[in-house]
């Protein structure tokens, strides 16, 4: 079958966790172009130079939080989906994180039928929003 000529997207996964990471970067790389990190510091570097379509991140890591993150991608980004990836223990942060603008949250472990249509939501939102369609 042809492929289409949109682009294909890029998701960056974010979390400090290299297990986590590389399990959800098999899980999308068949549809979706996958950039990883494993720190904040790195995630924020990384969507400025990978301009990424959707940012996976985790809440929890040891340089800079989600939010941190969050906030300081938003400053510049803000249209960029952000769906952030949170331990059950932190639904205090995770509704800090919706606050501050995130798309969602999913709860570790996750369901990857349900992320799948997460992600796929938040992208089509966000190409909504940029081109102005319905």
């Amino acid at each position: 079958m042809p492929q289409s000529d949109s682009p294909q997207r890029k998701i960056l996964v974010v979390d400090d966790e290299p297990d986590i990471v590389d399990i959800v970067k098999e899980h999308f790389e068949a549809i979706y172009d996958v950039h990883t990190a494993l720190s904040g510091r790195r995630a924020i570097k990384l969507v400025r130079t990978e301009r990424p379509d959707l940012l996976l991140l985790d809440l929890r890591m040891p340089d800079l939080s989600g939010v941190d993150v969050l906030k300081t991608v938003h400053r510049t980004n803000p249209e960029l989906p952000v769906i952030i990836i949170t331990a059950n223990e932190d639904a205090d942060l995770a509704a800090e994180a919706m606050a501050r603008g995130a798309f969602s949250y999913v709860q570790k472990p996750f369901n990857f039928d349900s992320l799948d249509h997460l992600v796929a939501r938040a992208i089509t939102a966000k190409y909504r929003v940029n081109t102005g369609g319905d």
